[in-house]
């Protein structure tokens, strides 16, 4: 007789590619609306695809009465247990928890395996913080840290001075996401400018190619979150791995086939 829980295809799946949670650093440099409407826009978007989202802000100071990282590292609480249930994503007080994490000087391979482990019921671990303290911490790792740029001169004079601490500092080249934010050709055509502004100087000064792209990210539009689903892709195949994550981090239904897809 057949054990119970085997078919046909039961050897077919267990030859399919596990979910893997991975992390991806999104770059705070200023405090412009634009660049925190991005990255709840690729939150969004990873959860269009199926993703189950978690966000570490390393600016915000974990509590007792509002717990976060510090506390789900030691098993006091998990993170639905801090999660806002009117957000689709979990949103997580972590600079003290990073600061702990990263004692070493990196987030070493303990430290990401443990990441791994407390958000295993995640697809994709967003870490929002500066690059002074993301840089340094993920030299090691390869990964292209976003920095969301709004076509204003004060944004971009702040996103050349985060991109310039992660090369000097880190070692890490940058991935650009020069954001249109009203849907007029004016505003297109400023971040183009802003765009090119930017490649020739991180070339001229850098010496190396800005990995960068215009993002139309302005709300209630169908072009704006098809160019949200193309950035949320291409992090993907950059962000660093942190193992394998189980089937539930996908909010279909666990007999459902999954496929992961990819930008060719």
């Amino acid at each position: 007789m057949f054990e119970a829980g085997l078919d046909q295809s039961a050897g077919l799946r267990r030859q399919m590619p596990q979910p893997v949670l991975r992390l991806v650093p999104v770059i705070r440099h200023s405090s412009g609306e634009a660049e925190l409407r991005l990255l709840w826009q690729l939150c969004q978007g990873f959860v269009e695809q199926g993703l189950s989202v978690a966000v570490l802000d390393t600016d915000s100071l974990e509590t007792e009465e509002a717990p976060g990282l510090q506390q789900i590292l030691v098993d006091q609480c998990s993170p639905s247990e801090v999660a806002d249930l009117e957000l689709p994503w979990t949103i997580v007080p972590a600079a003290l928890g990073w600061h702990e994490l990263t004692r070493s000087g990196q987030l070493d391979a303990h430290a990401r395996a443990s990441l791994g482990e407390h958000f295993s019921p995640f697809g994709m671990l967003l870490v929002y913080g500066s690059a002074a303290r993301l840089g340094p911490a993920l030299a090691s790792t390869g990964v292209r840290p976003l920095v969301p740029v709004a076509p204003e001169p004060r944004h971009m004079l702040s996103a050349y001075q985060a991109m310039k601490v992660l090369m000097e500092q880190a070692l890490l080249m940058p991935s650009v996401a020069v954001m249109v934010t009203e849907p007029t050709q004016n505003m297109v055509m400023r971040a183009l400018q802003a765009r090119k502004t930017l490649q020739n100087c991180f070339t001229r000064h850098m010496g190396c190619y800005l990995d960068s792209m215009t993002v139309k990210s302005f709300t209630d539009d169908e072009v704006a979150g098809r160019d949200i689903q193309m950035l949320a892709l291409r992090l993907m195949e950059n962000a660093i791995p942190l193992g394998a994550a189980p089937a539930s981090l996908l909010h279909r239904p666990a007999d459902e086939e999954v496929q992961l897809v990819r930008s060719h």
